[in-house]
């Protein structure tokens, strides 16, 4: 399956959706496989829909009036990665049931054509790699290399990497936390918030400099996008955001020079380094933020867990606010995902697997966790990987309908990689723009 994105300007009627598209509370405005219609695009225009990835393997269907009582159902995407039609029966493409015109030569020959080239799509016999007939299918097409990044949101990036920075600077000079601009830094981050591009662009943003910084941008970014996927208020969302920028405040109490100690940290730098949650909170309490329970919560209680082993108090699930249980999540998610002076990036799939196991323990909050997990996993769609032998691929199908779904990655060389049933190849990294280019 060859998929191409599309501006939604540039849609015409008859052609075929190649990926489903969902509202933010994962309602499906319109499904996979889907032939576009003028009230459609329309429909997508209405509701700020950006980009729709077309199937760019099929001609677009002939409108009604060009066509005579076509019957239409292509095969599930498995039948391309397994060469056998779906277990499923999940089509491609709905059933068409279009009204017909008197007859002519022309048309009959149209049709004609219209059919041999529905045909040829369906018939086409993959070329199977050797490995598992229904892991890898080799297709001669290789994925485009799209853009990775779009320059204005890497812009708005780093002027909020370099406005935060002054923010953590200022307060380490005066000892005081400036509200109105932490109000401002909120409102800044919210349009890297796009559902569509963050999650994919703060992966591929190139980190310079401080890593604390970066994780400080990067949860208050995935905050944004939770407070959107909770349908929060847009109010408690920007509060949500707030507490975000403000978790490791703390640490502008702590000396710089061990903060940027590189190498992984003693049982002593660890004592010391938890320290920042009651200096960050002590920070919060003598702001005009004192009074904002959640905000103040979440800078104390981060690294609480569910289970009371967490610091500094020790607290149970009960006791910690819902900010806290919350930005701990997207604090190990981060965390975790991100490269290190001292740990390697490790695959978002590997993290939903840590992340599962830490939700089992109860030690994370599985209440916020799983739709967490899920929402990201739905945003991976498009991104580039390298795989544990050695190839680069591009994510292009994970099933949505399962938590523990692994990707179907298309290689350089075409072939279509379901990580699902062959299980001696796994993601080892998402790749940065740059990382690309070699």
């Amino acid at each position: 399956m060859k998929l191409k994105k599309y501006p939604v300007s540039q849609l015409q009627e008859g052609m075929v959706i190649g990926r489903g598209i969902y509202e933010e509370d994962m309602t499906v405005i319109l499904s996979e496989g889907t032939v576009l219609d003028r009230q459609m695009i329309s429909l997508l225009e209405s509701r700020d829909v950006y980009f729709v990835h077309v199937r760019d393997d099929i001609a677009p269907v002939p409108p009604v009036h060009q066509v005579d009582n076509v019957k239409i159902a292509l095969a599930d995407v498995a039948a391309a990665l397994g060469g056998s039609r779906a277990k499923s029966g999940r089509a491609l493409l709905p059933t068409l049931n279009i009204v017909p015109e008197a007859s002519s030569p022309d048309k009959d020959a149209a049709l004609a054509e219209f059919m041999r080239e529905v045909a040829d799509t369906v018939a086409v016999k993959p070329v199977i790699r050797r490995r598992t007939a229904r892991s890898v299918v080799q297709t001669g097409i290789a994925p485009q290399k799209d853009a990775s990044l779009e320059s204005a949101y890497v812009s708005q990036y780093k002027d909020l990497c370099l406005n935060l920075s002054m923010l953590y600077e200022t307060t380490r000079t005066s000892g005081h936390i400036d509200k109105a601009a932490v109000e401002i830094l909120a409102q800044q981050v919210l349009p890297l918030c796009s559902s569509a591009k963050a999650m994919t662009h703060i992966y591929n943003v190139r980190m310079k400099g401080d890593y604390a910084l970066h994780h400080s941008v990067r949860v208050a970014i995935l905050a944004g996008l939770m407070g959107q996927w909770l349908k929060m208020m847009q109010r408690d969302r920007l509060r949500l955001v707030m507490a975000a920028l403000l978790l490791d405040i703390g640490s502008t109490r702590i000396a710089p020079g061990f903060l940027k100690k590189v190498g992984g940290y003693t049982k002593e730098d660890r004592v010391l380094m938890q320290k920042h949650t009651r200096l960050g909170h002590a920070l919060v309490m003598n702001s005009a933020f004192a009074s904002d329970a959640q905000i103040a919560g979440a800078v104390l209680q981060h690294h609480e867990r569910n289970d009371g082993s967490g610091y500094p108090d020790a607290v149970k699930k009960e006791q910690i606010c819902d900010f806290a249980r919350i930005l701990a999540v997207l604090d190990s998610y981060d965390a975790m995902t991100s490269r290190r002076s001292y740990a390697k990036r490790r695959s978002p799939f590997d993290v939903f697997s840590a992340l599962s196991d830490e939700f089992v323990a109860n030690h994370l909050d599985a209440a916020y966790g799983l739709p967490f997990i899920r929402h990201v996993c739905n945003s991976l769609n498009g991104n580039w990987v390298k795989l544990t032998n050695g190839e680069t691929g591009k994510i292009v199908y994970i099933d949505e309908s399962r938590l523990d779904a692994l990707p179907i990655v298309q290689t350089m060389d075409g072939a279509f990689v379901d990580l699902n049933t062959l299980s001696s190849i796994r993601i080892e990294s998402m790749l940065a723009s740059e990382e690309m280019t070699h």
